[in-house]
């Protein structure tokens, strides 16, 4: 009988799994510039492929495409836009904005009075209330028009947080439903705007949605290596974590050895631990600091949901840093959204959200380590030139 060592090596050296590894090595501009979930990014490229006065060379194809594809998209609440609204509103002058009351994405057509939102999420959650708060500001600012507010993910899920007795009725897509009406036109597009289009489209079946050469690959192997397979998708948890470990050991090595931490090598302190976490896999927490710095005054690396950065102390050490904070122009501190108990040690304002290094913490990678060490660095200068 056949070991299942043996059988992991028989996957591995099939023609399916090389086909898939090759697949994946593939050049992903998006991941290279290290922009591979960033909402921003990939609304802005929308809104830029959606509008017919940009240079693309689409002109109103995929415009039109992704106009007339929203009957074709499941509707959640009230009643669909009828067909016949969506086709006369082609090739129609349109209005796109972006970040327009805070939603992603609006496109006006004003001749055929209709009004699509899009509301762009790849990695975030929903805030409180935030699709019956854009249906509502739908319905109060385009009063008379044909409206209806898409919600674009990955998966093409529902929303939480819609009103579902609203008039605006709500749509789910996925990118795999947006790439593929994109793919349809996108021959039509100019030869510099083809080749991005075509890294877009390659960027969203590697990361978000899967392709149908990959699911075949993977089904191919399902069938021949089934217990294999089956070894490796049970070790994802115990892999990632052990990748999370090795890096978090990296990160300490360095701060505790590295040349850019020498002046500090013999004052610093470390303290790691890990968690299994059912949501992120596992969270990892790096707290270091300089042993001359007041007592509960630590700079954090941490991978939970986010992979990032930040200097803090806890509640109960914040009158050990009243003079520090002065200085920082930090005082009362500031409390750390999403982490009870701890507060800010920074002249930072906007640490919020530029502690973030990624959304996705389970994408860390080494090539993140040198971005985490580089704040790590700022914030220490920072403290030590406050505290003289």
């Amino acid at each position: 009988m056949e070991s299942e060592i043996n059988k992991i090596e028989r996957l591995f050296f099939s023609d399916s799994f090389s086909g898939i590894n090759s697949y994946s090595s593939e050049f992903d501009l998006f991941k290279m510039m290290g922009v591979r979930s960033k909402e921003l990014v990939h609304s802005n490229i929308i809104a830029c492929l959606l509008n017919p006065s940009y240079s693309h060379g689409l002109n109103h194809l995929f415009l039109n495409a992704f106009t007339k594809g929203i009957s074709g998209l499941e509707v959640i609440n009230s009643m669909p836009i009828p067909l016949s609204t969506l086709i006369s509103a082609t090739n129609n002058n349109v209005r796109v904005s972006r970040e327009l009351e805070n939603i992603d994405l609006v496109i006006e057509y004003p001749e055929a009075k209709m009004v699509i939102a899009i509301e762009n999420k790849i990695r975030a959650g929903e805030q409180p209330q935030q699709i019956e708060r854009y249906q509502a500001t739908l319905k109060s600012r385009y009063s008379g028009y044909a409206k209806a507010l898409i919600y674009l993910t990955q998966s093409g899920k529902k929303p939480e947080t819609l009103d579902i007795n609203s008039e605006v009725p709500v749509y789910c897509m996925s990118y795999e439903q947006l790439t593929k009406t994109l793919s349809s036109v996108k021959s039509r597009a100019s030869k510099s705007a083809l080749f991005f289009i075509e890294q877009f489209i390659s960027h969203v079946e590697q990361y978000m949605s899967g392709s149908n050469e990959i699911r075949d690959l993977c089904w191919e192997l399902f069938q021949k290596h089934e217990d294999a397979y089956m070894h490796m998708v049970k070790s994802h948890t115990y892999c990632l974590s052990k990748k999370m470990k090795e890096i978090f050991s990296e990160i300490e090595n360095k701060v505790k050895h590295d040349s850019m931490f020498s002046d500090y090598s013999n004052n610093i302190e470390v303290n790691v631990s890990y968690l299994e976490d059912k949501k992120n896999i596992i969270k990892c927490d790096l707290n270091l600091r300089i042993k001359s710095w007041p007592d509960g005054l630590w700079v954090k690396v941490y991978k939970h949901g986010w992979f990032g950065v930040f200097p803090f102390v806890s509640k109960v050490n914040l009158p050990n840093v009243i003079d520090l904070s002065k200085n920082l122009s930090n005082h009362p501190n500031a409390k750390i959204k999403w982490w009870d108990d701890k507060y800010y040690v920074s002249s930072n304002t906007n640490l919020d959200s530029e502690r973030k290094i990624l959304s996705s913490g389970n994408e860390l990678s080494k090539d993140h380590v040198n971005i985490a060490l580089n704040k790590v660095l700022a914030h220490i200068l920072e403290i030590n030139d406050a505290l003289k």
